[in-house]
């Protein structure tokens, strides 16, 4: 895996949850629209989901308590459930390193919590999304 490699086509989004492999194999979307930069990746069984309001450059966006950034694990097979870290719960950080060549690229990990309390790991998160 070359980090400092281009990206080509939409990019890519990788991470561990719970210490399996997520890639997202199915789409990966960028935007930077009002102030608000989102990006995610759709793998086949779950989808990561970022949020960061008020971005005006790169730098580190921490999650939980307090934070306006919010990171979000959706299962997206039977049971259905979201695992979110949000400025209510969960816990984490996302770091944009660079926002360049219509590329956004960077590295993320966080805790989501579910409703009712259970909790995913997402580690080693990394991408490199273009902006659509």
């Amino acid at each position: 895996d070359d980090d400092d490699g281009a990206a080509t086509g939409n990019g890519s989004l990788t991470a561990k949850v719970d210490g399996a492999n997520f890639n997202s194999t199915l789409a990966v979307q960028a935007t930077l629209s009002s102030g608000v930069l989102a990006f995610g990746g759709t793998g086949s069984d779950g989808q990561i989901t970022i949020a960061i309001p008020n971005y005006t450059a790169p730098g580190t966006f921490n999650l939980g308590a307090g934070n306006m950034s919010t990171a979000t694990y959706n299962i997206t097979t039977a049971p259905y459930t979201g695992y979110v870290a949000s400025m209510v719960s969960g816990s984490g950080s996302i770091v944009v390193t660079e926002l360049s060549g219509g590329y956004v690229k960077g590295t993320f990990s966080f805790t989501g919590m579910a409703t009712g309390g259970a909790t995913k790991a997402i580690t080693e998160g990394k991408f490199n999304i273009r902006l659509q």
